[in-house]
């Protein structure tokens, strides 16, 4: 008789508890480690015991599949039992889902009745088959030690598949405060590490690639961890000034100066290259941007591609921009979209919707306005906007609306063709951050009268300041917007504490952290980077000047059980 495989609710049970001996095990490796450091014991008030135990889902969990928890919590009345009352901390598992049922093969053919017929002689035995192949087991591996934010972690971690090492779900457990602080001295003590232009950078994987000052140089540099490491060459190098800086197939990629002018150069976060060899410098009015896997400089000689192979097409090209894979930029003659030429200039980036690329451009005698190109024709879509639009925000769909500055905020309803004004008391729209898509709406700075510069909020149909952080006249001044997960950041000043970072929610804006207890700022420098673990900004400080500052993001998605 055959051996009954085991169900799956026996794997699971015993997938529940070899992962509460692993843990068990692991905390009690923490305790004993913690209890050889001590240099001389002496007696003490008893403290309370921290246990653990593995029970059914806990409350509102979401999990379609089922699951389990891993309660943790103080042995406060010593009886070697965790108690209801006694839980601190409850973190559910979900199991992964159940693969879906394969279809059902087609009904073979009935066959016929054979003729009855004298009996055959027995054939002989066949060979044994191969082997089958192993089938995949489920993994559970374990860490201890400092691990992204967390000086002090242990990690479990859970898989399905042993020989990929696939990660499927994890426990992070902290036993210390993430890491949020300072993290560059790079101009020694109350030296500024950043200035303009040396301000820029960008995250890749887990390296921020940043300008800094070192020496009166402007050098480049990347931050893996907490280790800050020189990977420019040792001169002022001005990294990032003309381009900016953009992260192409596992490299940063941005303009730079050494003894044969601005050239472009390239990264990966531990070596430099320099990548092309112009006859004249790279300046202001050039750009790089990405088209599908390929990178396309523009520059006073023309194009350079830079793919699997460089290939440089010549003439004079402006405003280059690249939406739907398509190549759009002003040419001697007109406008080239898609590789056709239609009359015009285009003064904006691009975005395509229903069909179309929307644009401003001016095509005729009303100035910049709104167009839009669908392989037949262009068409102008506004007639008295004023200056040149879409320079704070360049044209952005939200829902069915296309919206973009224009001295104030506009949106066109692509379904009405009609355009409007949004709130006429909201002004300088986007000036210090530009325009941030969250939860279907488009975040952005402002100015009202009544109100200072805070942060205003639109759906497409109406436009809103979302919190007069500092109320009446004074102004939060938000400098820089990012998403982190779920969650929106902003950096703002406060007329008292100076520069915060602040998280913006329904009700307006919760400080999330101070870099420093006085007035001082933040923002003014760079960006709001988003890395894997952090976020980064460069603030002031009275003891060390301007310098990068890392908040540890993991503290939003409660990724991290925090005992200490």
């Amino acid at each position: 008789m055959k051996e009954k495989k085991p169900s799956k609710k026996n794997k699971i049970t015993k997938f529940i508890a070899i992962t509460a001996i692993i843990l068990a095990l692991v905390l009690s490796s923490v305790a004993l480690n913690n209890t050889l450091d001590i240099k001389e014991i002496k007696s003490g008030t008893d403290g309370e015991s921290s246990l653990t135990r593995i029970s059914s889902i806990y409350g509102t969990h979401g999990c379609d599949e089922g699951g389990f928890s891993i309660q943790i919590g103080p042995d406060s009345n010593d009886n070697s039992l965790l108690d209801d009352e006694e839980v601190m901390e409850i973190r559910n598992i979900c199991h992964g889902k159940q693969g879906e049922s394969g279809p059902m093969g087609n009904r073979g053919y009935q066959g016929y009745n054979g003729s009855n017929g004298t009996n055959g002689m027995s054939g002989e035995d066949g060979t044994n088959g191969m082997d089958g192949v192993l089938g995949e087991s489920a993994f559970i591996q374990s860490f201890r030690g400092p691990y992204g934010s967390c000086p002090e972690a242990v990690v479990i971690e859970m898989g399905n598949n042993s020989t990929s090492q696939s990660v499927d779900s994890s426990i992070k457990i902290c036993f210390e405060n993430l890491t949020s602080g300072r993290v560059t001295d790079i101009q020694p003590n109350s030296g500024d590490s950043f200035s303009t232009p040396c301000e820029g950078g960008i995250t890749m994987e887990s390296y921020l690639i940043f300008s800094a000052v070192k020496t009166g140089k402007c050098q480049l540099f990347s931050l893996d961890g907490e280790q800050v490491n020189l990977i420019s060459p040792d001169v002022d190098f001005v990294p990032g000034n003309h381009l900016g800086f953009i992260e192409q197939n596992g490299r940063v990629w941005f303009d730079a100066t050494d003894s044969s002018g601005v050239e472009l150069w390239s990264t990966d976060g531990i070596n430099t290259w320099k990548e092309s060899n112009l006859s004249s410098d790279i300046s202001n009015d050039d750009s790089l941007i990405k088209v599908g896997l390929e990178l396309v400089l523009t520059y006073d000689e023309g194009f350079l591609i830079i793919g699997e192979s460089d290939t440089l097409i010549t003439g004079v090209f402006t405003n280059t921009t690249s939406v739907n894979g398509a190549l759009l930029y002003n040419t001697p003659v007109g406008i080239s979209v898609d590789g056709q030429m239609v009359n015009g200039d285009i003064h904006s980036s691009a975005l395509y919707h229903d069909g179309y690329y929307w644009f401003i451009a001016t095509s005729d005698g009303n100035g910049p306005q709104l167009h839009r190109w669908n392989n037949i024709g262009l068409e102008r879509m506004s007639n008295d906007l004023q200056g040149v639009p879409g320079q704070s925000i360049p044209p952005t769909l939200v829902g069915e609306h296309i919206l973009f500055d224009s001295n104030g905020l506009y949106s066109f309803n692509t379904t009405s063709l009609s355009i409007s004004e949004l709130n006429s008391t909201i002004q300088d729209v986007g000036v210090s951050t530009g325009g941030v898509l969250h939860e279907n709406k488009l975040w952005f700075s402002c100015g009202i009268p009544s109100s200072g510069y805070e942060l205003c909020a639109s759906d497409g149909e109406s436009a809103w300041i979302h919190s007069d952080h500092v109320s009446g006249m004074a102004s939060s001044s938000p400098s820089h917007l990012a998403i982190v997960g779920d969650f929106l950041l902003a950096i703002i000043t406060d007329p008292n504490e100076g520069g915060q970072l602040h998280l913006v929610d329904q009700q307006g804006m919760t400080l999330l952290w101070d870099h420093d207890p006085g007035n001082l700022a933040s923002g003014v420098h760079g960006e709001l980077w988003v890395g894997m673990d952090s976020v980064y900004f460069i603030a002031d400080s009275a003891t060390y000047g301007i310098e990068l500052y890392e908040w540890s993001s993991g503290e939003l998605s409660n990724e991290w059980i925090i005992i200490h």
